[in-house]
């Protein structure tokens, strides 16, 4: 039986403090993804094996976002009779570039599957899990004097909370 819930215990500042969070992301098509060979999860430790990829596939694909910027989030309430939950990972592309460009004309809607590495911790966490992926649902491009990049959130409503990559 999976214990679903634990004591949970206080942490110090430096776990909650944002600007000590500094990823690298990674984001792969859903579209990429062998849907015949699903990796397997562990909810019990909350890990997932790697994505088995169709022949052909463009394979992971590393966004640099510019630092600091990549956040998760996830809300939800219950109602009288279901719940709603929504899931974002947001974070800020620098610069004017057409491979920028081209996510946005070509992209916005898909599902990817986002792996978060911690560079303190090395740990990689998995947002998305086949047939729940992250969609790129919102953007807001700027070319200002002050500020040319753009922001991207990938986002969906469902329960499932990021797992862990199990590691050989």
């Amino acid at each position: 039986m999976i214990k679903t819930f634990d004591n949970i215990p206080a942490v110090s500042d430096k776990d909650t403090q944002g600007k000590r969070i500094y990823n690298d992301i990674e984001v792969i098509r859903e579209a990429d993804v062998d849907y015949s060979q699903l990796p397997e999860i562990d909810e019990e430790n909350r890990t997932i094996e790697d994505f088995n990829l169709i022949e052909g596939a463009d394979g992971w694909k590393k966004m640099s976002l510019v630092k600091y910027t990549p956040a998760a989030t996830s809300e939800g309430s219950a109602g009288d009779i279901t719940s709603t939950v929504t899931n974002n990972v947001t974070g800020t592309l620098g610069g004017d570039r057409i491979v920028i460009d081209n996510l946005l004309e070509n992209h916005v809607g898909e599902g990817f599957f986002l792996r978060i590495t911690d560079r303190f911790t090395g740990k990689k966490a998995v947002y998305g899990r086949p047939y729940s992926p992250m969609f790129l649902s919102a953007f807001s491009k700027r070319k200002t004097a002050d500020n040319t990049s753009c922001d991207v959130t990938f986002s969906n409503e469902s329960f499932f909370q990021p797992l862990e990559l199990k590691t050989a």
